[in-house]
């Protein structure tokens, strides 16, 4: 069916657009972005999302390399618990 002469179809998904809108409603493409045929963040369209990449590169997670790496932190968070006990039960009974 023929689009009405005030939409088009986006470039990014196909969905119609209502002319003079400033983005997708489907996709999320916008004037800003131009319309360009990428996805978001400059992924296209056929490349496949890698999540933990993409929270890597936005927040700056990053996940241990290895399980010793784990371990690590775990036991560093334990002495540090361990250590205020201690120091909460020094200041209580005055030892």
């Amino acid at each position: 069916m023929p689009l009405p002469s005030n939409s088009f179809d986006c470039p990014c998904c196909g969905a119609e657009v209502v002319a003079g809108a400033n983005f997708c409603r489907e996709c999320g493409a916008s004037d800003d972005s131009g319309w360009d045929e990428e996805g978001e963040e400059g992924f296209s369209t056929d490349e496949e999302f890698d999540y933990d990449e993409y929270l890597e590169r936005e927040f700056a997670i990053t996940r241990p390399q290895s399980q010793g790496a784990q371990l690590r932190r775990l036991l560093t968070i334990v002495i540090i618990v361990l250590v205020c006990i201690s120091l909460t039960l020094l200041s209580i009974f005055g030892m």
